[in-house]
């Protein structure tokens, strides 16, 4: 069965490598949040703007539910609270990384919760690519492999064992031009279970909504067991398996400031 569905997922890639430039992922501006069918992710808000202070731009967990809990979803993003934390969607559910506890995580269950950032997406269980035995720094070897095989835009899991392994939680968010993120910084040295999920964004443009310039790739996560998570900043993988699910494009809901 997984060589079938890699088999197809190697034709889907075959496809984006002679898809023509217009084709490439491109903003739209919507008011309502569209279907998870669709194969796009949907973008609340944008990391440009909200470290430049935009937090009235919001998007409840709740009002996420009806289309995505419970589904197969890939997303991340950060909330209002005092302690911002770090969001991250897997496996139908939202977890929640407190700075306040070393990045101890904990599941939201999809309550009422305002982010002020979140991209999200329902990822295809047919079309993808999965690539096992990957070692090393794990930013480096997805950014090296999605460039290699020509995809813009792709959702991005990524489940094994990994050492050297630093977190970044946000605390508290600036609320204007002139304050800096402030974020609490964690390393767990040892060997552990860990997931993450995230995005790859080609292209300085696209990187300003899902990440920051010069970074093609944003991953959140956590330690099997709940223990750590949060934005992973570097991890070493000792074995993992990666996950590739290619997007059409994205679909921004964002008030302009």
């Amino acid at each position: 069965m997984r060589k079938a569905q890699i088999a197809i997922a190697s034709l889907v890639v075959l496809l984006w490598l002679f898809l023509p430039a217009a084709c490439y992922p491109l903003a739209n501006t919507v008011a309502t949040i569209p279907s998870v069918d669709e194969e796009h992710v949907s973008i609340f808000n944008r990391v440009d703007e909200l470290l430049m202070g935009d937090l009235g731009d919001t998007v409840s967990v709740e009002e996420l539910s009806g289309q995505y809990s419970g589904k197969e979803i890939i997303g991340l993003g950060t909330t209002l609270r005092e302690h911002a934390g770090e969001i991250f969607f897997l496996s139908g559910s939202c977890y929640w990384a407190d700075p306040t506890h070393n990045g101890r995580v904990m599941k939201l269950d999809w309550v009422e919760e305002e982010l002020p950032f979140c991209a999200i997406t329902g990822v295809d269980i047919e079309d993808y690519l999965v690539f096992t035995g990957v070692t090393g720094d794990i930013h480096q070897w997805i950014e090296r492999k999605i460039e290699e095989l020509g995809i813009p835009l792709a959702a991005v899991k990524v489940k094994g064992r990994f050492a050297d392994v630093h977190l970044s939680i946000a605390d508290r968010l600036p609320e204007n031009a002139s304050e800096k993120l402030e974020s609490v910084l964690i390393s767990v040295n040892e060997e552990r279970e860990w997931e993450f999920v995230g995005f790859y964004a080609q292209g300085e443009e696209n990187q300003k909504l899902l990440s920051v310039p010069g970074h093609p790739v944003h991953l959140h996560g956590k330690t099997l067991d709940n223990t750590y998570g949060g934005h992973i900043l570097k991890a070493g993988s000792i074995a993992s398996e990666v996950t590739i699910y290619p997007v059409d494009q994205y679909v921004l809901r964002n008030k302009v400031p």
